[in-house]
């Protein structure tokens, strides 16, 4: 299976006032052709810095200061902008978690879709609407000629994020990023878009990088499992053996908090929790960043940076006690 996209040892960092904040640090991976990434943590563990840094996105004070982040073997760190901005949307293309934010109010919902097609390629006003069009049709959306004329306040949460997908998928990339793109969503529209980017994922044979702190949703999705935790993926490997059998503290701590259908409300029956806070990025703790919120904790884990190493075939994980 060839890699479209790897990510070698990538560092963002954000350089404040008072001090340096280490957002993304050192993380690597793979995503093979047609396969789906799922990249989990709480708010604020590097998630949407990791995807803004693989979209060359990452503005002032952050900067990507280490690493290479390959697209079919192409290093994207050193390219100039302008040709970065050609890469991006017609081989990378991000799919963003409000997309009444990401939608400009004032224009027709079409017309934003075909701008995306004329940034990228040189056809006519015409085909770049009737493109337009089509995506829509492929993402689902009903009536797509008429509908294309609407603006973004027309539309519901769940066909504004369709239409996000449609302008994402329209100059056919090979790589789609997608971060929390069932946020602000109720349940069953998640189900539906989340089953919509799998199906387009399979017709269209995309690589997907999948963002959530929803653990159900990258479970439904995802192969390959990335867990991240103040910067840094602290747990990696296939889906199944990640969710069924998980190496990582912090990832076992995550898996009991999901709430379950069917406790009872008596007292053996309460949600655990992970003790603690995540640590302040500008200040982190020696050894193992989870340490101090840790069960298994020993003075090693303080002592020097903990590598992540394999502990089975396909599963690596960043733990002395694992």
């Amino acid at each position: 299976m060839t890699n479209v996209l790897e990510l070698k040892n990538l560092k963002t960092y954000f350089f404040t006032d008072e001090g340096v904040v280490k957002a993304v640090d050192d993380v690597s991976f793979n995503v093979e052709q047609g396969k789906t990434l799922g990249l989990v943590g709480e708010s604020g563990c590097g998630k949407s810095v990791t995807a803004m840094s693989i979209s060359r996105l990452v503005s002032p004070p952050g900067r990507i200061v280490g690493g290479e982040i390959l697209l079919n073997g192409r290093n994207l760190v050193p390219l100039p902008d302008q040709e970065m901005r050609q890469v991006r949307g017609s081989q990378i293309s991000m799919i963003f978690q409000e997309p009444m934010t990401a939608l400009n109010p004032v224009l027709e919902v079409g017309f934003q879709i075909a701008e995306a097609v004329l940034a990228h390629e040189s056809v006519s006003k015409r085909e770049a609407w009737s493109r337009a069009v089509e995506s829509m049709r492929a993402v689902s959306i009903p009536d797509p000629e008429k509908r294309a004329r609407d603006y973004p306040h027309h539309l519901s949460g769940g066909m504004r994020q369709r239409i996000m997908i449609a302008m994402a998928l329209v100059c056919s990339p090979e790589l789609v990023i997608a971060d929390e793109p069932t946020t602000a969503l109720d349940v069953t529209i998640q189900a539906q878009i989340l089953e919509l980017l799998d199906s387009l994922r399979q017709k269209y044979n995309l690589s997907l990088i999948l963002i959530s702190h929803d653990l159900g949703v990258i479970a439904e999705v995802a192969e390959t499992v990335a867990v991240m935790y103040a910067g840094k993926i602290v747990e990696m490997g296939p889906a199944m053996g990640v969710f069924h059998n998980p190496k990582h503290p912090y990832t076992q701590g995550l898996l009991q908090s999901v709430p379950r259908l069917g406790s009872s409300v008596q007292k053996k029956d309460r949600l655990d929790v992970i003790e603690g806070m995540v640590p302040n990025l500008l200040h982190l703790p020696d050894g193992c960043s989870f340490a101090p919120r840790c069960h298994k904790k020993t003075v090693e884990c303080t002592l020097s940076t903990i590598p992540l190493e394999p502990v089975s075939e396909r599963q690596e994980v960043r733990c002395i006690h694992a």
